[in-house]
């Protein structure tokens, strides 16, 4: 990855756009620098959303998503404790400003928000070098489909799980695969960049189909049902059995409905990070029968006082309005909001906090790059106006560790945070998403690989087909 694709797990840096007015939101802290966070906090799958609705829709109308929820909450939870740490900015309050992307139907909005100032426009200027936004920086979004929205107007964020990917397919020798993608950006754009990155490791890729994305209300055409089960037809007859799956997960319920109508058997699933860790996904337990799942995603990294810091109440002080209640709007405490979905608990179990530590490690990442640039010392830090063009070299140099962890950027831009290659697993309710193997984007290498249960004829998988000009081969999935 080079300089203009580097990566601080869910942490965007602002460059120029034209702004228009929006709403204000909720999810505000005053602070003398403040942080933007973008997080999807509903799926827009009940209704449709207006763009410029930047305040978290009632609880009845749109589909909670608790794993953005938790992420939103673990950006709290670090400026509150950076915060009340009387060494990393002394004297100096970090305020943060966050809105509800409603699941890619609302990103550009906000960015535009985020860019502009308090009268909610950006001047028209030669020069903004000068120029002071809203906030100095934003963590999000969560999901890489809704970063390549906001990516067109804040800077390029790529995880670097395609190159994990790889790894994963030569290690195994799997050299005979599909790929299927979604219709959007993050597919084409994700099997593009697979393809590229395949084309000199001799790994051949028997066929690409393009899912068909579903409707607002998750409603298939006739034409969107058809073209479903012709993919998963056609995946019946192909000798390849590794399938690599670029998509958002609302656009995969109807598909893997569509796989188990089909009784498809005996494949290795490949789950790009959007969808790799998805409750609501896993909850399809007829999917062990579909074969073995595994998934590229973040490093699970236990904060200690993070679970009890999301669960509490609104008893400790917080103001009557930002309690919920059925109907009410969720402001910052929205447990009682999310209780009202039977899942609540397991959901939070099924996604543990893998995905936390990233936004919890890019607030510190901003709040050490900011004690370098302020002149933070034991007396104190200056108080002046931070641009956001400053904060980014300062963020490339940091290198601090948290919780056991090392936090710097290489030579490329990658952020050391190792990543991990989970399987899924139905027998053990308390770790469906084990890992298996781990990646370290610095050093670009795969290890630690184990343990992996795998639900195949005979534990074995096709290697190449006879239509790539070599016999059919497999090999035993269990030999590690």
């Amino acid at each position: 990855m080079g300089p203009k694709g580097r990566a601080a797990c869910s942490l965007l840096f602002l460059l120029q756009a034209l702004a228009e007015p929006v709403e204000n939101s909720e999810f505000f802290l005053p602070g003398d620098y403040l942080l933007g966070g973008l997080f999807t906090l509903h799926a827009n799958v009940k209704g449709i959303v207006h763009l410029n609705y930047l305040k978290v829709p009632k609880c009845k109308e749109y589909e909670m998503k608790v794993l953005g929820y938790n992420l939103m909450q673990a950006m709290r939870f670090a400026v509150e404790e950076i915060n009340n740490d009387s060494s990393l900015l002394p004297d100096v309050l970090l305020g943060y400003e966050m809105v509800d992307s409603c699941y890619m139907s609302n990103n550009v909005q906000p960015a535009l928000y985020f860019l502009s100032q308090d009268d909610y426009f950006l001047p028209i200027q030669e020069d903004y070098s000068h120029y002071v936004p809203r906030v100095v920086a934003i963590i999000g979004p969560d999901n890489s489909e809704s970063v390549k929205t906001v990516a067109n107007f804040l800077s390029l964020f790529l995880l670097p799980q395609m190159e994990a990917m790889v790894q994963v397919l030569q290690h195994f020798r799997w050299n005979w695969i599909v790929v299927l993608a979604s219709g959007d950006d993050y597919g084409r754009e994700n099997s593009h960049l697979l393809s590229q990155r395949l084309a000199h490791r001799d790994i051949c890729i028997a066929f690409q189909e393009t899912l068909p994305t579903p409707q607002p209300n998750q409603t298939m055409t006739p034409q969107d049902q058809e073209r479903l089960e012709a993919i998963v037809g056609k995946l019946q007859q192909s000798t390849a059995r590794v399938v690599v799956v670029f998509s958002p997960e609302l656009a995969l319920h109807n598909f893997f409905h569509e796989v188990l109508r089909q009784n498809f058997t005996g494949a290795v699933w490949i789950a790009s990070e959007s969808w790799a860790i998805d409750p609501v996904l896993h909850n399809l337990t007829e999917l062990q029968h579909a074969g073995t799942f595994l998934g590229i995603t973040t490093q699970s990294v236990p904060i200690p006082g993070f679970s009890e810091f999301r669960v509490r109440r609104s008893q400790l002080g917080r103001p009557a309005l930002n309690r919920s209640s059925g109907g009410a709007n969720c402001n910052q405490e929205c447990d009682t909001c999310l209780n009202t979905t039977e899942s609540f608990n397991s959901i939070l179990t099924l996604s543990g906090e893998r995905v936390v530590y990233s936004v919890y490690s890019a607030v510190y990442a901003v709040a050490h790059a900011l004690h370098s640039l302020l002149g933070c010392n034991q007396g104190g830090c200056r108080k002046d106006v931070v641009y956001p063009w400053q904060l980014l070299p300062e963020i490339w140099k940091v290198n601090f560790t948290l919780l056991g962890h090392q936090i710097f950027f290489n030579e490329q831009g990658d952020l050391s945070l190792h990543l991990e290659i989970i399987q899924w697993q139905w027998d053990l309710s308390q770790n469906p998403f084990r890992s298996v193997a781990s990646y370290q984007p610095s050093k670009r290498r795969l290890k630690h690989i184990h343990d992996i249960s795998w639900n195949t004829p005979n534990n074995t998988v096709s290697l190449r087909g006879p239509g790539a000009g070599h016999q059919g081969w497999s090999w035993g999935g269990g030999a590690l």
